[in-house]
């Protein structure tokens, strides 16, 4: 290049050589034009300009396209405490100042004084704001722009008007927002709507004037170290790198207890023999969208799905061995067969109930095969009155051959007599709808039995902060055992069309594709609450095993004596847990010096 510009500079002075001094001026002048816009072309055009914003992941308010960010959010960098094992998320927004096309973000592994978190630990994915058919799951009479996907291609799903389309893997977009066509759930087969999402995060448009907002949730390895992390999420376009955002990881010396709540979901799903590929549906899957699911569920928190299959079927021992593979706890089993009480009804003659017993029998015997035990059977859903009551004798039959009893029911204030006071004794298990009560929880711990809490909200309520607080720390104040909301997918009609059922909008956690699932913010949600009580039961192990040894743990008592009694609906989660993880620290700091001073004598 130096030696071609030389060259030209020579033929420039011949050319030159002999013109009046005018002409040789009007040349150069006309060379150095040219020269500047060669500078210009090889150079391109300008980068585009961006904001970046750092913003809350866990929130219930909508971050839409054209919604406007307080400056305060401006930052390029995201600081997040986990503790090995755990996953934890963070968002930014991209708001495009000029038209950005083909945006990539990647991120770098991270790298700390005790080792390194590799990238493949840090998931980015872009949510997708999409049209939905309203907020609660039976408001079904309008067009409301939602974010609630966590996509790798944006493209995915495209909305034009207020429309929206689905991807096929042919290239083809589908419409999925058309009107109500009935009140029944489809199974729609896989090569009808094959629909898949991108392995890899797929380049972005910003068009000028918009935001994009990307969510990060950062795995940390069960076996990383103490201390800080630090690397970057690098923002490229095809003409080279635009923006970097500074991502710091604290991982704190911590390792978190299980839950002292048991964490389940309604799941509709069933393997069958004359549907190998499965469905996009909630109910019919194949092994390998059964399997995806389950993990998906492992991994939010969910340790004790229902299961659905039939007790009948001989596939049924297969469900429970994928729940296995898959990390599922195998105490206690939730059975919910269609029909009710393994489909008897309400039988009261002696015949039926001996062999209803049989079936349990049976049921129990495979569940223990598996390595399941404590098994409970589903009686009528949400039943009330003399319908309810009708089940004592088939209640009976299932508690002589070893089962337990579990269903849906209400408070004796929302729906006279209540559950409890109609069948308490035999109910082992109530999943109660509505807000969680104290003093229903304590109606049913009186008896020794348990209660468990579902339809606050339903599932497919795009507000991760509210399944936050009410399925996390919610349910502890109340004194309640666990939470099994309905459901992890419910399909009124396409289970990707939320306008076409006559009377609710699908109840969605994840969506299904036709091998894994499509992730929600309102699921994310969900599983910080879950973190939220695995730090609480951290710290209430903590504080037993410091007052067995004698020393002073007033502090924390007394802080979670006020958190019990306080209204959670004004607290700042995210402030609670940095308490709970300061006295966990404390504790295990004073532990950490006792056994030293303990070592010297």
């Amino acid at each position: 290049m130096v030696f071609a510009r030389k060259a030209a500079g020579l033929r420039l002075g011949h050319m030159m050589a002999g013109l009046p001094p005018v002409k040789k001026r009007i040349v150069l002048l006309l060379a150095l034009l040219l020269a500047t816009l060669i500078l210009i072309t090889s150079n391109g055009p300008p980068a585009p300009r961006i904001t970046i914003y750092v913003v809350p992941a866990i929130t219930d308010e909508k971050l839409l396209p054209t919604s406007s960010i307080p400056d305060d959010y401006i930052s390029d960098e995201i600081s997040i405490r986990a503790c090995p094992g755990e996953y934890e998320p963070a968002s930014f927004v991209v708001r495009a100042l000029d038209d950005v096309s083909s945006l990539e973000a990647e991120a770098t592994e991270l790298i700390g004084e005790n080792g390194s978190i590799p990238s493949s630990n840090i998931d980015i994915r872009v949510v997708k704001c999409w049209y939905q058919a309203g907020v609660d799951v039976w408001d079904i009479n309008h067009k409301l722009l939602t974010p609630e996907l966590l996509l790798k291609d944006d493209s995915l799903v495209k909305v034009e008007g207020e429309e929206n389309y689905l991807k096929l893997t042919t290239g083809e977009y589908i419409w999925i927002s058309e009107g109500k066509s009935g009140t029944g759930q489809e199974i729609i087969p896989i090569e009808d709507l094959p629909v898949r999402d991108s392995s890899t995060l797929q380049p972005v448009d910003i068009p000028n004037g918009t935001n994009k907002q990307f969510w990060v949730t950062i795995k940390v390895p069960d076996d990383s170290l103490p201390g800080t992390y630090e690397g970057k999420i690098e923002l490229r376009i095809p003409a080279g790198p635009l923006r970097e955002l500074q991502l710091q990881l604290e991982v704190l010396p911590i390792k978190l207890s299980k839950p002292c709540l048991t964490y389940s979901l309604y799941y509709q799903a069933r393997l069958d023999p004359d549907w190998p590929d499965g469905s996009i549906s909630s109910a019919i899957k194949s092994e390998g969208q059964m399997r995806a699911e389950l993990e998906n569920m492992f991994n939010h928190g969910v340790t004790n799905p229902t299961v659905y299959q039939h007790h009948s079927d001989d596939l049924l021992p297969r469900v429970l061995e994928l729940g296995n593979q898959t990390g599922i706890d195998s105490t206690p089993l939730f059975l919910h067969v269609e029909g009710n009480n393994l489909g008897f009804g309400t039988p009261s003659e002696s015949g039926e109930l001996e062999q209803l017993k049989q079936e349990v029998r049976n049921v129990i015997a495979i569940a223990e095969a598996e390595g399941y035990s404590d098994v409970y059977f589903y009686g009528k859903d949400e039943a009330t009155g003399s319908v309810l009551e009708a089940q004592r004798p088939a209640w009976e039959a299932i508690h002589e051959a070893g089962g337990k009893i579990f269903v849906a029911g209400y408070t004796a204030e929302y729906h006279p007599p209540g559950n409890f006071e109609a069948i308490g004794d035999l109910q082992d298990l109530l999943i109660c709808a509505g807000e969680p009560s104290a003093e229903e929880a304590a109606k049913w711990h009186s008896v020794g039995h348990k209660i468990f809490c579902y339809a606050n909200p339903q599932v497919g309520e795009e507000k991760p902060e509210t399944y936050r607080r009410n399925f996390g720390l919610l349910l502890w104040q109340a004194n309640y055992g666990g939470a099994m909301n309905y459901a992890y997918q419910h399909s009124y009609c396409n289970i990707w069309n939320d306008f076409d059922h006559e009377h609710y909008r699908d109840h969605n956690f994840a969506y299904p594709t036709m091998d894994g699932v499509i992730d929600t913010v309102q699921w994310e949600g969900w599983r910080e609450g879950v973190d939220d009580v695995k730090y609480l039961t951290t710290l209430l192990e903590l504080i037993e095993e410091t007052k067995a040894e004698g020393k002073d743990t007033s502090d924390a008592e007394n802080w979670l004596a006020d958190l019990k009694s306080a209204d959670l609906m004004t607290k700042d989660l995210n402030a609670v847990r940095s308490q709970m993880i300061g006295y966990i620290l404390y504790f295990l700091e004073k532990e950490t010096s006792f056994n030293h001073e303990s070592a010297s004598t």
